[in-house]
């Protein structure tokens, strides 16, 4: 099928979606096409995903977290400049919402499926998903709303020390009071272990001016953490699936994702499509779980309803998720996928040294000789690619550029 038949991709996303595409990846899937012609979209002029040489077409976008009304107008015009009715991959929860709000409109120039927008916004919303599991008997763990309890003993007559105090939405929040009051780092929720901590948490929360849940803290690190990931058909149907675990984040516990894994988990696997069926999912789905480490009782965190970073680790352990959903939306036949194979890791280089060395080295959690060892087995890369090594050129320049220009600001002030 020649190439300017083929129904176009707009990817408002990272190296990791376009990965997904890129070069042979829709041979080495079985996907009726040899290539997909895409166009890249980002927020940012100098993104270095643009420098991927897998990358032909760019557009620069608004920022749908500050003004989602001018995005979704540039969207539009991306789509009329493309051509074809393009596939919309989105990978970021403002981005999300920013098609699903604008969904009458984009829905004309674009293919995407997704969940009615009454259930994204519940899903995005942890005090709405609180209630929403609730109503639907999810395993999630006990939780109440900055609106239902705002004195401490109002949260401890509903949810036990220790607890996990979350933002409603993680959209701004790292740039929050509360966030840098401990220290600035990209934290995605503060805990609490004594009354006194979570008084202070309380504080540091309503001072940021965010909604924000409290929720029972789950034992166990990082690695308890395992998220299961699909693509539902438009009946609900699951086409392809996969389930991932947590190595490390930074910070740890509250963090990003900087070493991942794809494993065998069946009752994951089970109880994610129970909860995908009990939501009513369609389209691209992440459910998040933390398997208690003294009980061994899974809990559900959270549900994504979008594109995200392990879809790459997906797509090269043999589960190539957006290239299913591209062949659903462009009317092809489905590419082959999994099961995935486990032992295929994820790195984001840069975040786990620094999470290694500032925090589970210092810590005691693991040692360097098994933070070494975690490197020695079979892996792919947020950045850096052998085949496409000018993103990581272009991501170390910026890095040099940022830290002179702090410099010459420094030596300039009295």
């Amino acid at each position: 099928m020649p190439e300017e038949s083929l129904v176009p991709a707009v990817l408002c996303g990272d190296l990791n979606m376009v990965r997904c595409f890129a070069g042979d990846a829709p041979a080495r899937a079985g996907l009726s096409v040899p290539k997909i012609p895409f166009v890249v979209a980002s927020t940012r002029a100098g993104d270095p995903t643009f420098g991927s040489r897998h990358v032909e077409r760019t557009a620069v976008i608004s920022d749908p977290a500050t003004n989602p009304d001018r995005t979704a107008e540039d969207l539009v015009v991306l789509a009329e400049r493309t051509g074809g009715r393009p596939a919309l991959f989105y990978g970021t929860d403002a981005m999300l919402l920013c098609v699903s709000r604008h969904r009458g409109v984009l829905s004309r120039h674009y293919r995407f499926l997704m969940p009615p927008a009454e259930r994204i916004e519940e899903l995005v919303d942890k005090a709405r998903f609180a209630a929403l599991a609730r109503r639907l008997g999810l395993p999630v763990p006990a939780t109440v709303t900055s609106e239902e309890a705002g004195s401490r003993a109002e949260v401890l007559a509903r949810v036990p020390l220790p607890c996990a105090i979350k933002p409603v939405n993680h959209t701004g929040f790292r740039a929050s009071a509360a966030v840098k009051e401990e220290g600035g780092l990209p934290r995605k929720a503060l805990f609490a272990w004594t009354p006194e901590e979570l008084d202070k948490r309380l504080a540091q929360m309503r001072r940021s001016g965010c909604a924000f849940v409290v929720q029972r803290y789950v034992r166990g690190g990082d690695d308890h953490i395992t998220s299961f990931h699909a693509w539902m058909n438009g009946r609900g149907e699951p086409v392809a699936f996969h389930v991932g675990k947590k190595i490390r984040t930074y910070p740890s516990g509250s963090g990003e994702s900087t070493f991942i894994e794809i494993v065998a988990d069946p009752e994951v696997t089970r109880v994610g499509l129970e909860v995908v069926r009990a939501l009513g999912l369609v389209g691209m789905v992440k459910l998040d779980f933390k398997r208690d480490a003294g009980s061994g009782e899974l809990f559900l965190l959270e549900a994504n309803p979008r594109f995200n970073l392990w879809n790459r680790l997906g797509a090269a352990s043999g589960s190539n998720l957006p290239l299913v959903a591209y062949a659903e939306l462009a009317g092809l036949l489905p590419p082959r996928t999994g099961p995935a194979r486990p032992g295929l890791c994820w790195a984001s280089v840069e975040g786990d040294l620094r999470a290694f060395f500032l925090d589970y080295g210092p810590s005691g959690a693991i040692t360097l000789r098994d933070f070494v060892a975690s490197y020695r087995r079979p892996k792919v890369f947020d950045v850096f690619a052998w085949d496409d090594p000018w993103p990581l050129v272009l991501t170390l320049a910026r890095r040099v550029g940022q830290r002179a220009s702090r410099a010459v600001g420094k030596a300039g002030r009295p």
